[in-house]
Order: structure tokens, then sequence, then C-alpha cells
């Protein structure tokens, strides 16, 4: 039988894989744009806004305006991308033989469907001074399905070439955190300012499977036979987090905003608990290790203006910056190996000199697999306008540019980013005193990425060594955002 995919299939299946010698069998990264952030709100979602997503952008924004407000917010999007891995990526002719280099060359492509919900409630409770409000929603994250490589469907010589090129780095599976936010704030309406505060009990999960050898290369065989394998990782954990933020308004004509986030437990640093499965070459299934995934997610400022120049016109303009400096690695250990920890030797200069990065030594113990990452803060600008054709419509556009994160050194299909550009048009309708609803579709392009040649996860030394991950990569969201806003 031919390898089960993960996702339709149960997962029990996925490690029949461990019979790869005797037949087929079945036994990330979850994320083919890049660990993405969310656009709750659509273009009412930023760092002056007076609506309960405030809680998410800007606590202080909750008392901007008075009452109660329940907000239900849902973005859906539709997410192409393709990763064309050329030649020269293959990492020998012995592993790949002439008859299947298309089971590691060739592209690979996804078409998938995500949903974004954030549902939250805030209210001044008849004081005009202070608010406070609770929301729960889905930051960061995202899950992916690769298309199969139809040629291999069936394949008894190369049984693994059916999940794709890009199946070194992922199949498919997911990655998420999930906020559960308090926020409260005070409004001093003599001097135009608000300022709040929120704290978030967060959970985060990683559920993947991609291919791997147990020496990092993408070879089908060896002189035994067939080689390729699969690892399983699934964990979980909870973390903790603070918001801070202010808004200046004049005469409601004028907002300015700043904010800032932090990182998970402050330090930004995340311990999941989960196991890892491995069906390596041709031996059985591992039974499940215990492990924990050791990573870190950044801190986030933001800053904004809004202006009102005419009743009927706004104007926007707001940008944020994300210290994604901080996700330097990724490393799974063992849970059960006392002492254990992930600080490989000459991180400094990996990305300058791969080929002497990547071994085990002092400052190791208990790895079971790294994967260094060497991201880089990112920012973000976008540009907006609204326009009230009457009193309850109100039309409005936007532009946004974004840098990447990822470097093209240890760019990879299963965390995918690259510059981008975003452009909104929608509106927002006012179909009852207590009810408002809004519509925003954004089309998020993605430049090309080409590292072809710059790649150097391949270099550096086992147990960090991976296939190569050089291509060229394209992808594209087309995200739908609607939400209700009830007011009391």
């Amino acid at each position: 039988m031919t390898p089960a995919r993960i996702a339709p299939r149960p997962r029990v299946l996925l490690f029949a894989w461990s019979l790869l010698a005797a037949a087929a069998f079945g036994v990330p990264q979850a994320h083919a744009s890049g660990l993405s952030t969310a656009r709750f709100g659509g273009e009412h979602g930023h760092p002056t806004t007076d609506n309960p997503t405030a809680i998410y952008y800007n606590p202080a924004g909750i008392a901007l305006k008075p009452g109660t407000r329940i907000f239900i917010d849902g973005s859906f999007a539709q997410r192409w991308m393709s990763y064309e891995r050329p030649d020269a990526a293959i990492n020998s002719d012995v592993g790949t033989p002439e008859g299947a280099r298309d089971a590691n060359a060739g592209t690979a492509r996804l078409s998938n469907q995500i949903v974004a919900p954030f549902a939250g409630v805030s209210s001044d409770f008849g004081t005009k001074i202070f608010s406070a409000g609770l929301a729960a929603y889905f930051p960061f994250g995202g899950q992916s399905t690769w298309k199969p490589n139809d040629k291999y469907v069936g394949s008894q010589p190369y049984p693994g070439a059916v999940d794709g090129v890009q199946r070194w780095h992922t199949i498919d599976g997911k990655l998420r955190s999930m906020y559960i936010t308090a926020a409260f704030a005070f409004n001093f309406p003599s001097i135009g300012l608000s300022i709040g505060a929120s704290a978030s009990a967060i959970k985060s999960e990683i559920d993947t499977i991609r291919a791997r050898n147990s020496d990092g290369t993408d070879d089908l065989i060896d002189s035994n036979g067939l080689k390729e394998g699969r690892s399983w990782l699934k964990a979980s954990g909870w973390q903790g987090g603070f918001g801070i933020g202010a808004i200046w308004q004049w005469h409601n004509k004028l907002w300015i905003g700043a904010s800032y986030t932090s990182r998970p437990n402050v330090t930004g640093n995340m311990t999941l608990k989960g196991e890892l499965r491995n069906a390596l070459a041709m031996s059985k299934v591992d039974d499940p290790t215990p492990i924990e995934l050791t990573q870190r997610y950044p801190d986030i400022l933001r800053l904004g203006i809004r202006v009102r120049p005419l009743p009927k016109l706004e104007l926007r303009v707001f940008g944020d910056f994300t210290n994604w400096k901080t996700m330097d690695k990724q490393c799974v250990l063992i849970a059960t190996v006392e002492g254990r920890k992930c600080d490989f030797a000459g991180a400094d200069t990996a990305l300058s000199k791969p080929e002497d990065f990547g071994a085990e030594g002092p400052g190791t113990k208990g790895v079971t697999q790294h994967l260094p990452r060497f991201w880089k803060p990112a920012g973000g600008v976008r540009v907006g306008a609204s326009y009230w054709v009457i009193d309850p419509v109100e039309l409005f556009a936007g532009v946004g540019f974004d840098s990447s994160a990822v470097p093209l050194a240890t760019l990879d299909p299963a965390l995918y980013d690259s510059t981008k550009m975003s452009f909104s048009l929608g509106g927002r309708f006012q179909v009852h005193k207590r009810l408002a609803i809004g519509l925003t579709m954004t089309d998020i392009l993605y430049f090309k990425a080409d590292n072809r040649g710059k790649g150097v996860i391949n270099k550096f030394k086992p147990p960090t060594r991976q296939a190569s991950a050089d291509g060229v990569y394209k992808s594209n969201i087309l995200l739908a955002n609607l939400y209700f806003d009830v007011m009391f």
C-alpha cells in the first residue's frame, strides 16, 4: 500500500510506513505562508480602533466608545503556494537514481483554506471612565496540506515520493497559538487620553509530519535498500503574556495610538510537551518518545494615526514591528534526559560558515532534532481611507507593505515568508442602531523568493543538517474578513 496522507486518514495509518522495505506504508510544517499574523476587523483592525479587536491591537481602544459591544469576527483565507525544487538541490545521484529524479525535483503545490476566528466583548459598565473586555482569538499560525505527486501513487520502489518534493520539510500539519485575553482601560476625556493593559493565557500547539533521514539527506535509497523515513511531531503547552497601549484623541478628528504586545512568557521562551515518532530507513516505527519542543515567539510594537479632515472622510496610517529575531531555532529534546539543553556553538557564524555549525557539543544534551531558523525582525505599514456615502454606509480601501522575517539562507516550504503587498476593499454597514456588519476583501501578494544557491541548511553538520530547501517559491492569499458588531 502507499504512504497514507495525514489529514484525510486516521493517524494510526501513518506509521504503517515503518514497513517501508516490505512495501510502502503510511506513517510543519504546518504553514505554507510562514507564521502569519491575523487581520481581525479587516480595515477596522489597527492600533487606534475603537471596537473590541482593540483587545488584540491596543487595549486602550476599548475605552473610546461608551456602552457594551459584542464583536464576532472571522477571517477566511484561500491560500495558494508553489515550490519548485531544482535538480541541483538533490543530495546525490546514488541516493536518488536517474529514473527517480522527479521524486526529489519538480514543483510541489498546495491550495488550502484557513479560518481564523475572533470573539470579544467590551463594556464601560455605565462608568464612562473605566472599560474592560475579554476575547479569544488565534493571532499566530496556520495549517497546510500539500498535494501529492500523482506519478508515485502506489509506487513500490519509492513510496515516499507520493508526498511531493517539499516533503523533507513538510507534508501536512498545523502550528497555531490561541489567546484568551482580558483587558481593561481608563478614559480621561479632559485630556483626550485613553490607556489600557491586557493579560493573556496562550495555548500553543504543533502537529506536523515530514520526510526525514537520520543523516539529513534526501536520499531515497542506500546500499541496504529503501532509506526514506518519516517523522511525526505533536506537542502543546501554555504560556502567558501581556499588552499595554495608549490612544490620544482630539475632538473626534484625530487619533494617535501606540501599543506593545509582549513575548509569550515575557521572555519569549516556549516549551511544548508532546511526543515524537520516527520511522527511519528500514527500521520499525519507534514507540512514542516523550519530547519537549523549545522555540521563541516575538514581541510586537504598533503605531497608528487616523484623521477626519472632512466629516465623511477618514484617513489611516499605521505600522507594526515584530521582533522575529527571537525565532533563532526550534529544538526537539528528549524529555527523559536530565540536563537537556540545546545551545549549539557557532550560531553567530552559522549562515556564513554553515559547514562549521550544527554538531553536538558541550552545550547540547538530549537533542533529537535541531531546526535553525535565524529569522530577522520584520515590519509593515498600511495606508487606508474611508468614505461615508450616507451615514449608515462606509466604504473603504487600503494598501500595505510587509517585509519578510525569513532569510533566504534558511527558507523552507514549512515556514515560508517573503516580502509582500496587500490590497483591500470593503464596507461597513449600520443595518440597525445596535448592529453593524463589516466586510473586507484583501489580496496578499507574496513576492517571488528564489534561494537557489543561497540555502545553507543542507550544509550544516548532523544532527542539524536537513535536506536542501533551495528553489523558487510563489504564494498568494485571498482573505475575506466578515464581522458583526453588536452595540448596547
